[in-house]
């Protein structure tokens, strides 16, 4: 849903003042973190992540083109890439912040997204917080040395390979980009690669049962993965994102 301009002027009890995102943004930090007196730099950091969400979806947008969405497409679509760089507890401080931005541009301008917020908060907290340990524990069963930025948490037997610097096997098969979880069966699980024309293109990926179980068919994965001669499953080098089933219709 969007809000039109002239309904909003319509309303005698709205102050209506139509602005880009971001400048609403910068008028956002001006007004909230200049009373602070040591400003908080627990703040600052996550009010740069959802800067650098409205700056990806919403530059040179006006304030009245937001749609109710705007939360459920920041966590779940932009948040997960930010999944083993922050803690539990940073995804929350994140979303609190958006929250008093949210009740700023209501306040402001008239536009109520926090009414869509507190709807959808604690459901789509559960879904964030899924991803958020999937992604951490699918990291294991990559090539990448590192399972977590924060805190840090380096594979040392990935890293080693890493240095020997081997080289690639002429016996293996690669592929990349958007895949799609349609089945599971213990611990393997059953993707198809999205915007593939042939529909009986499917792969294989195994991992323990514990992840397999938080793991849903609809999720999407991004990654890159390969795939040795004579073997039936492939492993993943590298995982991307991982997005929740809620919001894959609007994946690329």
């Amino acid at each position: 849903m969007f809000f039109s301009k002239e309904i909003l002027q319509n309303e005698a009890s709205v102050l209506y003042d139509d602005k880009e995102v971001l400048e609403v943004l910068n008028d956002y930090y001006n007004d909230s973190f200049k009373w602070e007196d040591n400003i908080n730099t627990d703040r600052e950091h996550v009010f740069k992540i959802i800067t650098n969400y409205c700056i990806k979806f919403y530059k040179n947008s006006l304030i009245s083109a937001l749609e109710e969405g705007f939360y459920n497409k920041f966590i779940l679509l932009f948040m997960p890439s930010y999944s083993l760089s922050l803690t539990e507890q940073e995804i929350k401080l994140t979303l609190t912040e958006l929250s008093r931005f949210l009740e700023y541009i209501n306040s402001c301008h008239g536009i109520n997204l926090h009414k869509s917020y507190k709807k959808n908060y604690t459901a789509n907290l559960d879904e964030i917080t899924r991803v958020y340990y999937i992604l951490r524990k699918i990291q294991k069963y990559t090539e990448a040395p590192v399972l977590s930025f924060n805190p840090m948490i380096i594979d040392m037997n990935c890293y080693k390979k890493r240095k020997k610097h081997v080289e690639v096997s002429k016996r293996e098969m690669y592929e990349q980009g958007y895949f799609e979880i349609i089945d599971k069966i213990s611990g393997i699980i059953i993707l198809k690669k999205r915007k593939l024309k042939s529909s009986n293109t499917y792969i294989k990926i195994k991992v323990e049962s514990s992840l397999a179980s938080d793991m849903r068919c609809g999720d999407v994965i991004n990654m890159r993965i390969k795939k040795r001669f004579f073997y039936t499953t492939w492993d993943i080098i590298d995982v991307k994102d991982y997005y929740s089933s809620k919001i894959s219709e609007c994946i690329e």
